[in-house]
């Protein structure tokens, strides 16, 4: 497929259950457009704009390029979206509730404020992603690479981060309630204040962490790997705090 040829615009459009395999809509403008259970598997939408576009739900973009897409306030609900190229673009606000994004390439996207609830993102890649106060609970991100992203203030209660890489990832007032951490990466991560209130962190790798005032009530870090890491004045599991 040639991606180098942009696409008309036709606002308005309906194309429910359309079938678009493998089209080229590069940079096209499809603000306005219903493609509730459309299928655009492999289609290229590098640079597209379906920002605040409300009508995709159901449909499938499996293998779609999204490269650089505006899809800020986008409603993606129950959207197929598994490996999908997304990286570097904007789905801040944007709903994805329920969508299936596992190997998907979120690598430098901004999800800030974004609704990732109920979804699946086992090995999907967010490497330096802006999940700046996303929810995530109760979402799948077994074995996900989280390297440098930046989860400040994400609510992650419940969450599976089994395996996860989430190395230098910023996850400062980040609620982690009850998330399964066991074998993640979480070397040299930021998580000064963050809630991580009876998390399972079997074999967790906390290497030159930094927990400072960190609540860790009945944590269960028996088997985590704690060497250099920044406990000052956290709550310990047992209730004491850490001076």
């Amino acid at each position: 497929m040639d991606c180098g040829l942009n696409q008309p615009t036709q606002r308005n459009a309906n194309l429910t259950l359309a079938d678009m395999l493998d089209a080229n809509l590069m940079n096209a403008d499809l603000r306005g457009i219903d493609l509730s259970s459309a299928n655009i598997t492999g289609a290229c939408l590098r640079g597209a704009s379906l920002r605040e576009e409300k009508r995709i739900y159901c449909a499938i973009l499996r293998g779609t390029k999204l490269h650089k897409a505006d899809l800020l306030g986008a409603d993606l609900t129950g959207v197929d979206l598994s490996k999908v190229d997304l990286s570097s673009a904007n789905l801040g606000e944007s709903s994805l509730r329920g969508a299936d994004l596992h190997g998907t390439n979120l690598s430098g996207a901004i999800l800030y404020n974004t609704s990732l609830s109920d979804i699946n993102l086992g090995g999907a890649i967010l490497n330096a992603a802006n999940l700046m106060n996303a929810r995530l609970e109760r979402s799948n991100l077994t074995e996900a690479e989280l390297i440098c992203a930046n989860l400040q203030g994400a609510i992650m209660a419940d969450t599976k981060l089994t395996r996860a890489n989430m190395s230098r990832a910023n996850l400062s007032f980040a609620r982690l309630s009850r998330a399964d951490l066991s074998q993640a990466n979480l070397r040299e991560a930021n998580l000064t204040k963050a809630d991580l209130v009876g998390p399972y962190l079997a074999r967790t790798n906390l290497i030159d962490a930094n927990l400072t005032q960190a609540n860790l009530i009945r944590a269960e870090i028996s088997s985590a790997n704690l060497m250099d890491t920044n406990l000052s004045e956290a709550v310990m599991p047992d209730g004491t705090i850490n001076y």
